[in-house]
């Protein structure tokens, strides 16, 4: 399948198989080629909660690595040496612990480190860490590559109270106001008390979902993510997944959003400086507001079943050992595994730049993107926040560049000016919640893929003008109609799953 969501199924279930709390701890990264001193964390703790919202800090201090916490009956941490994974020193405890490890460690190598521990009496498992020696011999926490940059992207999760009450809002596919959703929701959290054990009682019923191992090779259909659909089924891949986490959250009135980026193994994330340079999302997730801060979740890596199979009828569930570790996870500790690419919220950041030769844009806080110039526009990799898009009057915009709106999905409707002749190739693919677009007349080409999964276009005119329609330009749109002119017919053998009717004109 050529499709770009394609990739992103497939690519999903190898970041699954990769992280650490399946297949154990990941072969000795090779440092790229930067000073050891820049893996060096800036942060000297990680603070963790129990699932009740109790503080458990994870902290270095000269030679020591250590536990400060009230809940923990039990915890042990774990030292090796990340080449052998031999034992460099452990150390176990109820409420506050520490491991001296003095002596034992060398500068200039990287060491893996494990938290284990049961607090208020849910277990969890931290194995993707890693800790150094500085040139002063105090023991210090390595970072993630993408740290920094997933800082800057969760910059995006404002804590004011008009972003908070965005994050309750109903968007496409999280029908957090459906009479439904909101008596599913009461009833998973029936006897909670506050907003962590709301918060907990959904992600517990969502990880009881099986994973759709089917989807990523099915090709004979389109899938639906919508939260409606989902609830009755139990059977969804990550977006999925996280689209009804959120939709629970929102509506048991809990602040959360939808995340999407890249899921691998923590090797990766320290060693492997392509991934500061890669936008191309192969995996989706959570956050949720808890206590005054925004914590990850990752309800696709705590399953608890997968569903295989060959057909959507056919299939069958597979327990595998559900996990909480992914629960309420610091940004120091997702970071390692995780890089963010989008959080997923109807507000932006403000920010401005160059997307072509002679034109430009220019994103504002309500989520409006501007565009102004001539000429061909193509997005940066990675500007996607936004949900309206407007063009300067004064623009001669001619060209949607290739990917230009790749996995835009939260925008719903967009009118191209009349000086666009040209759609090329990934413009708007992926883009999930596009219900809307006006076509001029004077545009003569639509690239392959174009439209490829925009499921949710109900209308499209083709004008006359259009003297090409490349392959799989609307594959996956199942709910499209579409209107094209007679000398364009034979349209719909170019697509495997095409368009609900196709209109000749």
């Amino acid at each position: 399948m050529l499709g770009f969501i394609k990739k992103l199924l497939a690519v999903c279930v190898v970041a699954i198989l990769a992280t650490g709390y399946l297949s154990g701890y990941v072969s000795n990264p090779v440092l790229a080629d930067v000073d050891y001193d820049e893996y060096l964390a800036d942060y000297t703790e990680i603070n963790y909660v129990s699932h009740e919202g109790n503080p458990i800090k994870l902290y270095v201090s000269g030679s020591s690595v250590g536990v400060q916490s009230t809940c923990i009956s039990s915890g042990k941490l774990v030292v090796r040496k990340n080449n052998s994974f031999s034992y460099v020193g452990t150390s176990e405890g109820s409420g506050s612990f520490s491991l001296d490890l003095k002596g034992k460690l060398s500068t200039s190598e990287i060491y893996t480190l494990k938290l284990t521990f049961t607090a208020d009496g849910t277990e969890q498992t931290h194995e993707n860490l890693y800790i150094g020696l500085d040139s002063n011999g105090d023991v210090r926490f390595i970072k993630s590559l993408v740290y920094d940059y997933n800082v800057e992207r969760c910059s995006e999760w404002w804590t004011d109270e008009q972003s908070l009450n965005e994050c309750l809002q109903p968007q496409n596919d999280i029908e957090c106001d459906n009479p439904l959703v909101i008596a599913y929701a009461e009833e998973i959290t029936k006897g909670c008390t506050n907003d962590w054990e709301k918060a907990e009682a959904i992600y517990q019923h969502v990880i009881n979902f099986a994973y759709d191992d089917i989807q990523i090779v099915d090709e004979s259909m389109v899938y639906q993510d919508d939260v409606l659909s989902l609830l009755r089924r139990r059977i969804a891949i990550c977006e999925g997944l996280g689209n009804t986490f959120v939709a629970l959250c929102r509506a048991s009135g809990i602040p959360a959003c939808v995340c999407f980026g890249i899921g691998t193994e923590s090797s990766d994330l320290i060693s492997d400086e392509s991934y500061l340079e890669t936008e191309d999302p192969n995996h989706a997730w959570a956050a949720v507001f808890l206590g005054g801060t925004w914590y990850s979740v990752d309800p696709t890596w705590d399953i608890s079943f997968y569903y295989e199979g060959t057909s959507f009828w056919n299939g069958e569930w597979e327990d595998v050992t559900p996990t909480l570790d992914w629960f309420l996870v610091p940004l120091e500790d997702f970071s390692m595994t995780h890089k963010i690419c989008d959080a997923d919220t109807t507000h932006s950041i403000e920010q401005e730049g160059s997307c072509g030769e002679s034109s430009s844009y220019k994103i504002t806080r309500d989520g409006t993107i501007t565009f102004y110039g001539s000429g061909e526009i193509k997005l940066p990799a990675g500007v996607n926040g936004f949900r309206y898009v407007e063009f300067d009057p004064d623009s001669n915009i001619t060209s949607i560049g290739e990917e230009c709106f790749i996995d835009c999905d939260i925008i719903t409707s967009i009118i191209l000016p009349d000086s666009v002749t040209r759609i090329e190739d990934f413009a708007f693919n992926t883009c999930e919640d596009l219900e809307y677009i006006y076509l001029p007349e004077g545009l003569t080409y639509i690239g392959q893929e174009a439209f490829d999964y925009c499921d949710e276009l109900a209308y499209v005119y083709v004008p006359d003008s259009v003297q090409r329609i490349a392959p799989y330009a609307f594959d996956d749109c199942s709910r499209l109609i579409i209107s094209i002119p007679s000398h364009l017919e034979g349209f719909e053998f170019q697509n495997y799953v095409g368009p609900a009717k196709i209109i000749v004109r």
